[in-house]
């Protein structure tokens, strides 16, 4: 058998547990939030209803946040009860070693670990969309944009500047920059733009109201148009032999987008929000386009190792259920546990900051913390056996 009884009976106590405390951290989160959303309430469209909506919505979000503390407190008073009715000191007489129990709880973490690595990859970032596009439209708000000057972009040889986001990734008073090396070729404005699925299935932007300004060495050229895909702008260069004009027309595919909607919808929340694939994404259009991508690096590599928190949590628990098999009831655990996850969450945002201040890679500033206290969990076991 893959699973033995002792497995299945560890794992039965930390699982009930752990999910009890989770169900009530994240009503206790949600009671709070919708509290704090009902000062939006009445303002635009945004109505009770729509305030629980969102915070539902988020549910899923306030659960990743809150699974490994849930797991550490849930493990202290799973593993807790079985000690304390001596079923833990029983295993041990019927000749069950500390680590056979340890295989048991880690074997717990597995499944436990990828429980949260599906929720982060699948229904969080959805949900959290949705709940933002929600709060959003219903408060009739724009998306906030970085700097007073809106928000910058680069793509390509191409610079983008956005005064407004739209809740629909409508984007208003688009001004678009294009360089042949240190020289402006050409600069676009347009009044609106909008993101639709072209025929070929794949996404464009169609612009409206545009004003395209070229510069050549004859002079200056002004061109008005009402509306224009962002394809067919971009295909056409404009070359001057002489005086003669000559379109040529490129690779549609080798063609940057204009804006990436990955970047826009990372504007709406926070990067804990977003999945590992996103991160990714974003990463590789940072580095396409020679722009600092450290920050997001370190929230994907925090995304990556994040579930293996899980783990470190349940043995953290472990040197206190075998140091002490009957001392201690559910409060002094209780405490313990909310002292361990304050500490964790204090030591994890400081180490993981220090670290990359310093130079170390994102990866390395990611794990670090996870690391220490791998070895602090491993080194009490040890002296608690």
């Amino acid at each position: 058998m893959i699973f033995s009884i002792i497995d299945r009976y560890i794992g039965r106590a930390i699982l009930t547990t752990s999910m009890l405390v989770l169900l009530t951290l994240v009503a206790l989160a949600g009671i709070f939030g919708f509290i704090s959303e009902l000062d939006d309430v009445g303002k635009g469209n945004y109505s009770v209803l729509k305030a629980l909506q969102y915070i539902l919505l988020t549910t899923p979000s306030k659960a990743y946040l809150l699974f490994a503390p849930a797991v550490l407190l849930g493990s202290l008073l799973g593993l807790g009860a079985l000690a304390s009715n001596s079923e833990l000191t029983v295993m041990r007489a019927a000749g069950i070693s500390n680590g056979r129990i340890i295989r048991a709880v880690l074997i717990t973490g597995f499944a436990l670990m990828l429980l949260i690595a599906a929720l982060g990859e699948t229904v969080m970032p959805k949900s959290e969309q949705v709940a933002e596009e929600l709060r959003l439209t219903a408060l009739d708000k724009r998306l906030s944009v970085k700097g007073r000057n809106g928000l910058w972009i680069k793509s390509g040889n191409r610079y983008v500047n956005i005064s407004t986001v739209m809740p629909d990734f409508t984007l208003l008073d688009v001004h678009i920059h294009e360089f042949d090396g240190v020289e402006i070729r050409r600069s676009i404005r347009a009044a609106r733009a909008f993101e639709e699925n072209s025929g070929d299935k794949t996404q464009d932007w169609t612009l409206e109201e545009l004003e395209i300004t070229r510069f050549t060495s004859d002079g200056v050229s002004l061109e008005v148009l009402q509306t224009q895909k962002w394809s067919e702008i971009a295909l056409a260069t404009t070359q001057t032999n002489t005086n003669t004009s000559t379109t040529v027309i490129a690779n549609r595919h080798a063609i940057p987008s204009l804006v990436s909607v990955e970047v826009l919808k990372s504007l709406k929340g926070s990067s804990e929000s977003l999945s590992a694939f996103n991160l990714y994404d974003q990463i590789q259009y940072l580095k396409a386009n020679q722009l600092n991508s450290r920050n997001v690096e370190l929230a994907f590599w925090t995304k990556i190792t994040s579930p293996f928190a899980t783990i470190v949590m349940l043995m953290l628990s472990l040197p206190f259920v075998f140091g002490s098999q009957r001392s201690g009831g559910a409060g002094q655990k209780i405490f313990v546990g909310i002292m361990l996850g304050i500490v964790y969450v204090l030591v994890n945002k400081l180490l993981t900051q220090l670290a990359l201040a310093n130079g170390l890679s994102p990866f390395i500033s990611a794990a670090l913390p996870l690391f220490c206290f791998l070895v602090v969990a491993i080194f009490a076991i040890q002296r608690s056996g």
